[in-house]
């Protein structure tokens, strides 16, 4: 029988150019499947932030059931001594009250006006006696919609500027977030994740909007049907995301490329182009729209309660 010697000090292993091969394979695959993850991680999110929307609609259906008088809330901005509360505050108001515990009937829904009250939303921090939240309890309504993202306008953004913030001794007045979470917000000595403010535009198909630029009616369906004044203020207010400046493209003092300012685009955004002229969507109901995935809105990324 043949015996091989041994060989010893023979070292085996990859060349470099088999290394380089197998990273240059790596990298492929990485730059082949990160996007595809990415793709799917924000239609995951698109499917979260249209169940939300699904929420927020079972809610104003009960609203609307309970409160028949009064339907859908409006969502006609208020302003009481230059301080606006928006629709997108008025929604939140009408599913969980401006405390949580629910909607007060009494409410003006103008937050600035019912802040020297002591039995609109009655409670001990501003001011009122036990009587009066027991009073105040007994006739609310709600809440139509349980454990959802709401925070104060002065909580999302530094500078509140126009718009009512419920900070301090002012009475809350939230929003509603939406799931796109991009903002760290201290609540209560804790930290949680905010969204940006899910925009909320009553229709009314019988109403026509006077424009204060032109001293005129507007009968233009989208815009007497809509009105895109209810959460300019809020729209005014920015990204929430901290450092970014980039404008809301919603915002009357955007222009894009094509010379189209924030009104025009919003008004393109919510029109249904199948109709003739093109009118908006849900014309008897609501528009919702969340600011999606860039936190911008009037992008290419807004979710809608209509549509896809």
């Amino acid at each position: 029988m043949k015996v091989t010697k041994r060989q010893f000090g023979k070292k085996t292993g990859f060349t470099i150019i088999e290394l380089l091969t197998v990273m240059s394979i790596i990298i492929i695959l990485i730059s082949v499947l990160v996007p595809g993850l990415n793709l799917a991680r924000r239609y995951a999110k698109r499917v979260k932030q249209k169940a939300q929307f699904h929420s927020i609609s079972v809610a104003l259906e009960q609203f609307s059931a309970e409160q028949y008088l009064v339907g859908y809330p409006e969502s006609t901005f208020l302003a009481t001594g230059g301080i606006y509360t928006t629709g997108a505050q008025r929604l939140a108001e009408a599913l969980m009250g401006r405390d949580r515990r629910g909607h007060d009937p009494q409410s003006s829904w103008d937050a600035a006006l019912d802040s020297p009250s002591l039995d609109i939303y009655a409670s001990l921090a501003n001011g009122s006696s036990p009587q009066q939240i027991t009073d105040s309890l007994d006739h609310r309504k709600g809440p139509y919609l349980q454990d959802a993202a709401a925070f104060q306008v002065g909580e999302l953004y530094a500078a509140a500027l126009n718009v009512y913030d419920g900070i301090g001794t002012n009475p809350p007045a939230p929003v509603l977030t939406d799931e796109y979470t991009v903002k760290n917000v201290t609540v209560g000595g804790k930290t949680v994740k905010a969204g940006s403010p899910i925009l909320y535009y009553k229709a009314n198909s019988s109403t026509v909007f006077p424009d204060p630029n032109l001293a005129i009616a507007i009968t233009d369906p989208p815009i007497s049907i809509i009105n895109s004044f209810d959460n300019e203020e809020l729209i005014a207010l920015g990204t929430v995301k901290s450092g970014v400046t980039v404008p809301h493209h919603f915002d009357p003092t955007f222009t894009d490329t094509a010379g189209k300012d924030g009104r025009q685009i919003f008004y393109d955004a919510i029109r249904n182009p199948q109709m003739t002229p093109p009118w908006p969507y849900n014309q008897d109901s609501y528009i919702l729209i969340s600011a999606g995935f860039d936190g911008i809105f009037g992008t290419t990324d807004d979710v809608f309660n209509f549509g896809e």
